[in-house]
């Protein structure tokens, strides 16, 4: 999850194409399979569903940074962004607790969509522990998952001109293959930046001999 909270970070900060590009093409060249996955889900613009409703999380904020209600209110009227509130208040939490240093995919599957399962209590638990582990960035992303509003300013050709450099492929192929529903695994990325062999890539955008 931190190498992608950077990805997002030096994406915010430049408004330049080649630098957008540059950025992503080594994310997925040192990323794993299922990572790139992840990544390219939310670059593309898919989003998951809000897992926790904005009045929970308000709740718990107020709770865990042990401040008056008026001064988090108060913050986070200045902020008027949810997510960075919680994660500019993260850093009252200062803990011992081990940094969670898994993987985007890891994160994921193992984390964020676990809390479609869990009742108040243990979804409450479950991200309080996140913000006092999380650094600044990877809080403030994983929020942002939380509440379905994780947005990063890319369009979908820039993210399929960066996976086109990175596989050596043309970016109309892996246009083409981004098209339509599909999951964020694993198998699904190493299909999308498989060669094109002419013959048998049924994927092949255009009409070929």
């Amino acid at each position: 999850m931190k190498r992608f909270s950077d990805l997002y970070r030096a994406l915010d900060q430049t408004t330049s194409t080649n630098k957008k590009v540059a950025a992503m093409r080594r994310y997925f060249e040192s990323a794993s399979a299922s990572d790139s996955a992840w990544a390219l889900y939310f670059l593309s613009g898919r989003r998951i569903k809000r897992l926790v409703g904005a009045a929970n999380l308000r709740q718990w904020m107020i709770k865990a940074s042990e401040l008056p209600a008026w001064l988090v209110e108060e913050t986070y009227a200045n902020v008027g962004d949810l997510a960075e509130t919680a994660a500019l208040l993260s850093d009252t939490l200062a803990s011992c607790e081990t940094v969670n240093e898994q993987s985007l995919s890891d994160w994921m599957n193992k984390e964020i969509l676990v809390l479609r399962d869990e009742d108040l209590d243990q979804q409450r638990e479950r991200i309080l522990s996140w913000w006092k582990q999380l650094d600044y960035d990877t809080c403030y992303v994983v929020n942002k998952l939380l509440t379905g509003a994780l947005r990063v300013g890319v369009s979908q050709l820039l993210v399929a001109r960066a996976i086109a450099e990175h596989a050596d492929l043309p970016r109309e192929i892996i246009l083409h293959r981004m098209m339509g529903h599909w999951q964020p695994d694993e198998q699904f990325y190493k299909r999308l930046i498989a060669p094109d062999d002419g013959a048998t890539d049924h994927t092949r955008p255009y009409p070929f001999c």
